[in-house]
């Protein structure tokens, strides 16, 4: 005599999950082609970066407010309005550089590299504050000042999404540090931390798409030699933005036997398939 058991409704619901759950294994597990052309997205450490910021905070505390540093910070931000209102005549330009290049050298002298370095960050901080409560739109005209230029970056680099900061914090606070490097004749990453240069340089190669792509493997070299990580599989997928895809195929072959990632052996796939479809006249 066969004995039937008894499957209760949650049974039966459990029994459909464990099932669906294995189809959807199964099916992942199957090697599929995938179109190879999302980056992978930045990461920072977040501990590192808690430093990086914390640092930036104590020494914006020590700015110097001598009269040299005051006259510096004073053409900083005529600098700024400037900016924030183009164009204006080449010779305005120059006057205004010049006289950036002559009062940067006299509050060294002054003061002391430490006190350009603290100004920095000064101006950093006063940024940010105004950066995130303005929501990247100037309200007056001390943060029109301050920002400058920098509502331009904002759009060239994609940092936002409608109104949504999309960049990480770190990476807003280095492209303004670098702003204020440039402005005041200073190499553009002077000053920048280990975590600092990968928010930088991480942030223009794998996510900046308006740049154009030279430019953008060159920021993949800096990112790789501040410790970034993922530049093997954007460097091929630089591979493939340039057409290069066998190269790219192999690449993503090669990283999927080292990590086991299921998604980078579906991308080489991906990336093979379309090295066999034939080519478009030019």
């Amino acid at each position: 005599m066969v004995e039937w058991a008894t499957v209760t409704e949650s049974g039966l619901k459990l029994i459909s999950w464990v099932v669906g759950a294995a189809c959807v294994g199964a099916m992942l597990a199957i090697p599929q082609p995938v179109d190879p052309w999302e980056m992978p997205s930045l990461v920072l450490d977040r501990a590192a970066v808690s430093d990086a910021i914390r640092f930036d905070r104590a020494l914006a505390a020590e700015a110097p407010t001598s009269e040299e540093a005051q006259a510096l910070r004073a053409l900083y931000l005529d600098h700024g309005r400037s900016e924030a209102n183009p164009p204006y005549e080449l010779t305005e330009y120059n006057r205004r550089q010049g006289a950036i290049h002559h009062a940067t050298r006299a509050m060294i002298e002054a003061e002391g590299p430490p006190a350009f370095e603290a100004m920095r960050a000064q101006a950093v901080e006063e940024f940010v504050a105004a950066f995130y409560e303005s929501e990247g739109k100037p309200r007056n005209d001390h943060e029109v000042a301050l920002l400058g230029g920098f509502p331009e970056l904002v759009q060239r680099y994609g940092l936002m999404l409608g109104d949504v900061v999309v960049a990480p914090t770190l990476t807003i606070r280095a492209l303004y540090k670098a702003r204020w490097n440039a402005i005041h004749r200073r190499p553009f990453v002077e000053g920048f931390s280990k975590i600092e240069l990968q928010a930088y340089w991480g942030w223009l190669a794998l996510h900046a798409w308006g740049t154009p792509l030279e430019l953008r493997r060159e920021a993949l070299v800096a990112f790789r030699e501040a410790g970034g990580a993922g530049t093997e599989e954007a460097a091929a997928l630089f591979d493939v933005l340039d057409g290069r895809f066998d190269r790219a195929g192999q690449s993503l072959q090669a990283l999927y036997e080292q990590r086991g990632e299921l998604r980078l052996r579906n991308m080489s796939l991906g990336a093979l398939h379309a090295a066999l479809l034939p080519k478009r006249a030019p």
